[in-house]
């Protein structure tokens, strides 16, 4: 298997399970009864500051991750991949693992950072696509 196929491997799997510590914060914040409901809003709490920036992570990476899927299955079956386009593949999970947990965190230099490697990387991926 491509190495930039394994890379869209493990991009999923850390898609799939990503929203784990946001709902952690919620069992937390909330409790688990509130978590199996329709999840109306308690008056007078809050999700913990970790966890609400751990629930826009996923959201930014719900929002970015199709794009990455496109790159690779396109490149895979246009038979373009090579040396530059595993390395991309290589430096957008990791970007994005990085940006996931710097968001969290709430180090916004290094998400920033993360973010831009990401970015720049998926779009080198696309760009590949097209030449």
């Amino acid at each position: 298997m491509n190495f930039e196929y394994k890379m869209l491997v493990l991009m999923t799997f850390f898609f799939l399970f990503a929203w784990l510590p946001s709902s952690v914060a919620k069992l937390r914040s909330f409790g688990g009864k509130w978590l199996a409901s329709n999840r109306s809003p308690l008056i007078g709490k809050e999700l913990a500051p970790w966890g609400a920036r751990a629930e826009r992570a996923y959201s930014n990476l719900k929002d970015y991750y199709p794009g990455f899927v496109v790159a690779i299955i396109l490149l895979g079956t246009l038979n373009k991949f090579n040396d530059l386009t595993a390395w991309a593949a290589g430096l957008y999970v990791f970007a994005r693992l990085v940006h996931y947990i710097a968001y969290t965190a709430g180090n916004v230099t290094f998400r920033f950072l993360a973010y831009v490697l990401a970015m720049s990387s998926n779009l080198f991926l696309l760009v590949k696509v097209l030449c």
